[in-house]
């Protein structure tokens, strides 16, 4: 189910963001700017947050709200997907071994005569539903038997590793809004790291800061555009 995210909804991000990216910048203007540094933070501090407010808020609105209230729909095409595997009772069953967990599908693979065949069939759903394979104590060598397939088929960006499960998470759709949201959570940080780093090879040099800030902004937007493996 996706939904526009809505005008509130929108103006709180952006004010939220605004407060964060500011109060980034802010500290870095405050340490590089010795005199009148703090009254220049306030300023811009203040600045970043109306300018995200103004700007953000409509981007934001228009954005995508993802994700079901629930995970009933999910689990009925999950088990419609894999009903033809059943084995009957005290075996390997759609009903009794598939289920709603969290925010995913749980499929454990217990008493399955062909765990490989309801895996491939089931990754067929991972573009959309996140899938979680269970596997019993005594299904370890199974667990590492089907880890490396998954990480051929899906990518390892894509799986979750625990003890007991292997989770196949659907891939993440960078919009304008998650684009945002991210360069605002990640560059910021980034920038006044390279600002301040900068800054102390020579200082009283605001041309460095303002390199080092451009340098950590760069860096940023690799980070959140590389996709991985």
């Amino acid at each position: 189910m996706e939904e526009k995210v809505g005008f509130k909804r929108g103006l709180s991000a952006s004010i939220v963001l605004g407060l964060y990216a500011g109060f980034m910048i802010a500290v870095a203007v405050a340490v590089t700017l010795e005199d009148k540094g703090l009254i220049y933070a306030a300023f811009v501090w203040s600045l970043t947050i109306v300018i995200s407010a103004v700007f953000l808020t409509p981007i934001l609105a228009n954005g995508r709200k993802r994700g079901r209230k629930n995970t009933d729909e999910d689990v009925v095409t999950v088990r419609s997907q894999l009903e033809s595997y059943n084995e009957g009772v005290g075996r390997w069953r759609a009903l009794s071994h598939i289920r709603g967990e969290s925010m995913g599908v749980s499929i454990s693979l217990t008493g399955a005569s062909n765990p490989l065949v309801i895996i491939e069939k089931a990754l067929l759903l991972a573009g959309d539903i996140r899938l979680i394979f269970r596997f019993s104590k005594t299904e370890s060598e199974l667990r590492e038997r089907i880890l490396p397939i998954l990480e051929q088929k899906v990518g390892l960006s894509r799986i979750q590793r625990k003890t007991k499960s292997l989770t196949v998470i659907p891939p993440i759709v960078m919009d304008r809004g998650l684009l945002i949201t991210r360069s605002m959570m990640l560059c910021p940080p980034l920038m006044v790291g390279g600002a301040l780093g900068f800054s102390s090879i020579a200082p009283g040099q605001p041309i460095l800061a303002v390199v080092g800030g451009l340098a950590g902004a760069m860096l940023g937007i690799l980070v959140i555009t590389n996709k991985g493996s």
